[in-house]
């Protein structure tokens, strides 16, 4: 593959065209993975009747992704600092191959599809914690944010296909058959990962990779020092943990007649492009802080109009505009965390806020849905005063340098 000179400073780093391949790679399996999270989320009803289960089962099968977050997130963050980004993430995309197809085999089963989903929900931190690590160790300063918002964009067209696909098939779709199918790209995108994914270029491609990085345990410690990071903990917390839940329930919280999955598509597809122009804007002009800020003030009256508003293709729209806002936000907020943290690994930063969305998501499925987006807007108020708390990753890497 070719190579490209990139001036950083005084010190000139190399960049492969190889990158795109490797982010490509990471970007197909995390997008399976979500895949297999958000499947039942929008169809409970069906999947009630398919298993002759209660609604609590159903939820379930999508809560199991934030419950297993939590105690598996350090552990994967170890694996990826000690084992690196081909056989540390392996670990996830062998989980999420491997018992995708499994669950899809076995889709009439109720049982085995529990497992299954739980072993798959375990694979997830090992590929969510990777992409700001992928984007520090493969691309240059200019497009790390971007690289990360790829990552993201991948995961959010995993939740979209989920969210889609069933009304395409319309009534009476044989669940059993899309599990399956789910199940065999799911297998055909690890192996691809297996084969061709590699550790890291053969040059650093910017400083943060040009540097040795602290040990993950000593990390993990220093990180509660830096007063932003513990500011955005706490913001990762209300707005990760409120996509979470609303993902998780959204055939519940609108009108049963109308098509949540669509609704569900629209904020998708407004994070999708968020992600892509919103993290591109951020890169170029090295600003972290105002994204930030904007995502949390905006969600407030959002949330506020979601629950108020009785017009289907009005809420389809105030979706793509929340989407829009909010999800673009992740890879930035990512992004800005490993800048703020260095030199602690990225996957320690990136695990910790992760896995403080994912407990905030389960405390939130709580709450009884008619209030949930009214909560959920509280929240994002807080949030949002806390954002304007924080200092730019310049004012960091300044105090860094002195």
């Amino acid at each position: 593959m070719g190579e490209k000179i990139v001036s950083s400073s005084p010190t000139e780093y190399k960049t492969t065209k190889f990158r795109f391949v490797e982010l490509i790679l990471f970007m197909f399996i995390g997008l399976m993975n979500q895949v297999i999270w958000v499947s039942f989320s929008p169809i409970v009803v069906e999947s009630k009747a398919f298993y002759g289960v209660s609604e609590f089962w159903i939820v379930f099968l999508a809560a199991s992704y934030m419950v297993a977050y939590i105690p598996v997130n350090f552990p994967a963050c170890w694996m990826i600092d000690k084992y690196g980004l081909k056989w540390g993430v392996g670990v996830g995309v062998i989980l999420t191959g491997l018992f995708g197809l499994i669950r899809g085999i076995f889709a009439a089963n109720f049982v085995i599809v529990v497992i299954s989903q739980i072993m798959c929900a375990i694979g997830q931190p090992f590929l969510l914690n990777s992409f700001t690590k992928l984007a520090s160790t493969w691309f240059p300063e200019k497009e790390k944010a971007t690289a990360s918002g790829l990552g993201t964009i991948a995961t959010l067209i995993g939740a979209i296909v989920a969210m889609l696909v069933p009304g395409m098939l319309g009534e009476g779709f044989d669940i059993g058959k899309l599990l399956l199918w789910y199940g065999i790209i799911s297998f055909v995108s690890m192996g691809l990962f297996l084969i061709f994914a590699k550790e890291k270029p053969e040059f650093a491609p910017n400083p943060y990779a040009d540097k040795t990085k602290a040990l993950a345990t000593k990390g993990t410690k220093d990180l509660f020092k830096i007063k932003d990071f513990n500011l955005l903990l706490l913001m990762l917390f209300f707005g990760l943990g409120a996509f979470n839940a609303i993902t998780t329930k959204i055939d519940l919280i609108f009108d049963p007649t109308w098509d949540s999955g669509l609704i569900g598509g629209f904020m998708i597809i407004g994070g999708i492009f968020g992600a892509i122009i919103l993290s591109g804007i951020s890169d170029a002009k090295h600003k972290r802080k105002i994204f930030i800020n904007i995502a949390m003030m905006s969600a407030v009256p959002l949330c506020i109009l979601l629950a108020i508003i009785n017009t289907f293709w009005i809420v389809c729209a105030i979706g793509f505009i929340f989407g829009f806002l909010l999800v673009s936000c992740l890879p930035v907020g990512l992004t800005y965390a490993a800048e703020i943290t260095y030199p602690a690994p990225e996957e320690t930063s990136n695990g910790l806020l992760m896995v403080l969305g994912q407990i905030g998501g389960l405390l939130l499925l709580i709450v009884p849905v008619d209030f949930l987006m009214y909560v959920v807007a509280g929240l994002f108020l807080i949030g949002g005063i806390l954002s304007f708390l924080i200092e730019d990753t310049d004012v960091h890497e300044k105090r860094r340098l002195q």
